[in-house]
């Protein structure tokens, strides 16, 4: 009979990451500021893949939906306003835990490329599954 020693059931850590899609978004100050090619090179370099991408001067109505639980909020007006000031790149992106991954990324690009930025901040990313699906939804018109 084979056994296993005890060392090896001290070393060994099974991972059970599960594969995701998230919503990934550009924002115009990405591109104004020629920083969406650094930003597309992190996310390769994290084995995230781009699925589905567009790009372009996005309709109010989806930015809005994006932002849906800010609707009422003073600065939204604003906000919408600077993310049709440009184009964004809207993008359904897929990888290994890919939520947590993007958020721990766009809080890295924040802090190294925007520090203490809050409306020029890049990148916007899924909170989480629910917000991931409705953002994906509203951008790509598929279910996820």
């Amino acid at each position: 009979m084979i056994t296993l020693s005890q060392n090896f059931h001290n070393r060994y850590t099974p991972s059970f990451q599960a594969y995701q899609k998230t919503f990934v978004m550009l924002k115009p100050d990405s591109f104004e500021r020629h920083l969406d090619g650094v930003i597309m090179n992190k996310l390769a370099d994290k084995h995230l893949q781009v699925i589905k991408q567009w790009e372009g001067i996005a309709p109010r109505e989806k930015l809005e939906e994006n932002y849906v639980q800010h609707k009422n909020k003073s600065f939204f007006p604003a906000w919408i306003d600077f993310l049709q000031s440009g184009k964004i790149r809207a993008m359904l992106v897929g990888g290994e835990d890919a939520i947590d991954v993007v958020n721990a990324l766009k809080k890295s690009v924040r802090q190294e490329l925007a520090p203490g930025e809050k409306r020029f901040n890049l990148i916007h990313s899924s909170d989480d599954v629910e917000s991931a699906n409705r953002e994906i939804h509203n951008f790509f018109d598929v279910e996820v």
